[in-house]
């Protein structure tokens, strides 16, 4: 069995991956006003967190140095106490009247205990046992980080040259402890109230501030999707207007740039146009009548040879009857010539009858389909460019579904519609075609011919969109959308050659 090994620099690589991928998904996938509000929070808890490791250790400093200080003061009380009822009693001392004298002081507990190690009660009847009391108003948590040893002064009590009990000062820091507690929760409420406070005035002040960014973000977007009159307003913040200012520059040139490649394509079309309108015109003027003329001529010889001797008439009449044969043909040749260069019928009828004439010839050449024509809201025409394009594209979808689709019904729709534009406030009219058939559909793999390029370089060359797409249940959908000019959505005229 062959063994798998993997290396330490695929394991480091493989943990340098997972930590990059949450890094990202932490940090670097937000936005710039939640890495700032992020970077804010951060700091601020680093701040309270040091904050409260200072307030814990002076906490702790000041409860030892308070607690000295009472002790040391207790002490002195209770000595002084001792001495005085020494003197007054004559020598004679007992710890229950020792007990009436000596109160508890501020962080401070005095126990009195017998030979014995009884604690003698307070005249109220309670007994403290010196242990540390806990503060019920403080946390634990709190109170275990704050917490300092009890300090602990034993002062004797002797009568009659006898020990008779001892008093114990003991230290304690619970009252201190609920103190300062009170004061660090005051003021964490109150770091909390301010630090939320300022939240919220970032949150909407780095709104405001960063919002130019966003509207660049989706003004960028719009130049990406080919809307080059988006323009954005100048923001209040210097820096973010003059980011503006290039964006808008660079919207302008784009603008330009895209208006004058529109232009151009247009021109390159109506130029390739009128070239092909020129050339029909010439077959027309120039190769119809000189075809005419040579079949004329042609009949004219085969009457003459009939005035002949039979001898010399038949090779006569063969040679014109072959002469006839391909004069048809070239005529019917210059006929399919014109009318590839350019169809008769646009410009003298409207687009829409025009549609109609081409469907009526394919439905005459094609018994065994179905053609539905369906025709919406068209103006007479648009333009010598625009129906020039409908009409072939019509033309060659039409033939490619005939000759590959192995249809039964092609569907032809063409209408003038009415669209939103991609700037506010503003519609657009589209001239939209579409060839639908039942056909077998798009093969795997099938590479588009020239057809299919010329037909796209057209509808490219007018601003348009040209998609080619398969339907889930069989058949082929073509689309192409053409956007019309305010001079194409009239009634545009021809230029009649």
């Amino acid at each position: 069995m062959a063994e798998i090994s993997v290396g330490k620099d695929d394991v480091a690589a493989s943990h340098d991956a997972v930590g990059g991928t949450w890094l990202r998904w932490l940090w670097y996938d937000r936005s710039v006003r939640t890495q700032l509000l992020g970077t804010f929070v951060l700091i601020n808890l680093v701040a309270g967190l040091a904050a409260a490791v200072i307030v814990i250790y002076n906490g702790r400093r000041a409860i030892e140095a308070e607690l000295a200080a009472s002790v040391e003061v207790a002490e002195r009380f209770v000595r002084g106490t001792v001495e005085r009822r020494t003197r007054e009693n004559a020598g004679t001392l007992h710890l229950e009247d020792l007990a009436v004298h000596i109160n508890n002081p501020r962080h401070v507990r005095i126990l009195l205990v017998d030979a014995d190690g009884h604690v003698i009660p307070s005249p109220s009847g309670e007994i403290d046992d010196g242990g540390t009391i806990a503060p019920a108003t403080v946390p634990r948590w709190f109170a275990a980080l704050v917490q300092v040893d009890d300090l602990r002064r034993d002062v004797p009590v002797v009568s009659g040259g006898r020990r008779i009990g001892t008093i114990v000062v003991v230290g304690q820091a619970a009252d201190e402890i609920i103190e300062i507690w009170q004061d660090a929760s005051g003021l964490a409420l109150l770091a909390l109230l301010l630090n939320v406070t300022v939240f919220a005035i970032l949150y909407v002040a780095l709104g405001r501030v960063l919002h130019p960014l966003t509207r660049l973000a989706t003004g960028l977007r719009a130049l990406e999707r080919g809307h080059y009159r988006h323009r954005l307003p100048q923001p209040p913040v210097r820096e973010l207007a003059d980011i503006t200012g290039r964006f808008n520059a660079l919207a302008d040139s784009l603008a330009g740039a895209h208006a004058d490649n529109a232009r151009l394509n247009r021109q390159l079309v109506t130029v390739q146009d009128d070239e092909r309108r020129q050339i029909a015109m010439e077959l027309h003027d120039e190769m119809g009548p000189c075809l005419f003329g040579v079949k004329a001529n042609v009949g004219s010889i085969g009457r003459i040879a009939q005035t002949l001797p039979e001898a010399a008439a038949t090779p006569i009449r063969e040679r014109v009857a072959s002469l006839m044969t391909i004069t048809e043909r070239m005529q019917v040749a210059n006929r399919d010539l014109l009318g590839r260069l350019r169809p008769m019928a646009l410009g003298h009828v409207p687009l829409a009858d025009a549609i109609a004439g081409l469907v009526a010839d394919f439905e005459g050449a094609d018994r065994d389909r179905r053609f539905v024509l369906e025709i919406g809201h068209l103006a007479h025409g648009y333009g010598n460019a625009v129906d020039l394009t409908v009409y072939r594209c019509l033309q060659e979808g039409v033939t490619n579904a005939v000759r590959h689709a192995d249809a039964g019904v092609i569907t032809i729709a063409l209408s003038e519609e009415d669209a939103a534009s991609a700037y506010p406030g503003e519609r657009m009219m589209l001239l939209r075609l579409s060839v639908r058939d039942d056909g077998r559909g798009i093969a795997p793999g099938t590479q588009p011919g020239l057809g299919w390029s010329g037909m796209k370089d057209r509808v490219r060359a007018l601003g348009g969109r040209l998609t080619l797409t398969g339907a889930p249940d069989g058949g082929t959908r073509l689309d192409i959308v053409i956007p019309l000019e305010p001079a194409e959505a009239a009634d545009n005229g021809y230029s009649q050659p």
